[in-house]
């Protein structure tokens, strides 16, 4: 019998060390078909989130973000919410100055502020891993105030005044997450940016060490200086970042998509790396006939080709097709149950 907690489950995995059972890791909390507290979920710091939804529970509402970029809900995202198409807010970066502008955080009550979103939490601190991601995904802001065509030509020809952005951008965030983060005291610090999509990077490694990596730097000191492990989310076929990332310090990745050559990650990083992934819901996974015992299967190949070395945790579910898709939320509660029924015997 397990004796460990959920929390105390991952973040041994975390550490280093081969867990107890597979965790199967979600932003969102709740894992569907599984009765126990998910093993981490996500502080929403409401100085940046406000008071939409979370994704993956309901669907989100259409906002602007605090950079005033407009998102609407995409029911064939699984409820998730996308920049609005057509209604990017800065045609040339070098008038970023005009168009951008931080929230004024001044005067902020942070021990107030972090009480209130703790309060929020579903689930008790003692059983489920507090992760926080302290926001400063730069690269997928600036896709998100441009578009990927002006974004990616601004990068290529004017770096200088996409770095000036970057900074003025960083150092509201940075000040947010250093005067939030002692007063939550997370368990993970959890940075993303999706710098990479399904065939190839959308940059060069010379480009994201210039650009990019700094940034995530001053994130991951603040995880360093506490002793909190790190943990990056980036899709796609992204692992040519990760000799960079792991230099920073870190000690997670997902998800782990299988474009990437997760055997060869595995062996070149050993438990030091966590891979979080190693499944998609694609192929005959997605036929309309493929049965509950083919979706089982699927969730024990995974784990038989990533875990028997440790370092490894679930991570993955079936996209929704719209708000009220039952037929995906069935195959998401076989999934999730196999993950946790044959992830529970494994290093037994």
């Amino acid at each position: 019998m397990a004796h460990l907690t959920p929390k105390e489950n991952l973040l041994r995995l975390l550490s280093g060390e081969i867990p107890e059972w597979i965790p199967s890791y979600s932003y969102y909390g709740a894992l569907p078909g599984v009765d126990e507290d998910p093993p981490n979920m996500l502080i929403r710091n409401s100085v940046t989130w406000g008071d939409r939804p979370a994704p993956g529970n309901s669907p989100c509402s259409d906002f602007k973000d605090i950079w005033g970029v407009p998102y609407e809900s995409v029911p064939a995202a699984g409820g998730h919410a996308l920049p609005k198409p057509g209604h990017f807010i800065l045609d040339d970066i070098s008038n970023w100055r005009d168009v951008i502008k931080a929230p004024d955080i001044a005067g902020y009550d942070w021990e107030k502020v972090a009480k209130a979103d703790l309060g929020k939490l579903p689930y008790s601190r003692d059983n489920v891993a507090l992760y926080y991601n302290p926001g400063g995904g730069y690269f997928m802001l600036l896709m998100a105030f441009m578009g990927f065509n002006e974004g990616l030509l601004a990068m290529m020809t004017d770096p200088e005044e996409v770095k000036a952005l970057f900074n003025y951008m960083h150092e509201f965030f940075l000040t947010l997450a250093e005067n939030y983060i002692d007063h939550v005291k997370p368990d993970v610090l959890a940075l993303s940016d999706d710098t990479a999509a399904e065939r190839a990077p959308f940059i060069s490694p010379v480009m994201f060490r210039e650009l990019l990596l700094p940034y995530y730097d001053d994130f991951a000191r603040l995880a360093r200086n506490r002793g909190i492990p790190i943990s990056f989310h980036n899709c796609g076929k992204s692992e040519v970042f990760f000799n960079d990332l792991t230099r920073i310090g870190i000690t997670a990745w997902e998800p782990v998509q299988l474009v990437n050559d997760i055997l060869a990650i595995q062996k070149k990083f050993g438990r030091s790396l966590v891979i979080g992934g190693g499944w998609e819901g694609r192929g005959r996974l997605l036929d309309n006939d493929v049965t509950d015992e083919e979706i089982r299967e699927s969730a024990r190949l995974a784990i038989d080709t990533y875990a028997p070395n440790g370092g490894y945790m679930f991570a993955g579910s079936f996209t929704p097709s719209a708000f009220d898709d039952s037929r995906t939320q069935h195959k998401n509660e076989v999934l999730q149950r196999e993950v946790y029924d044959y992830g529970h015997k494994f290093y037994k």
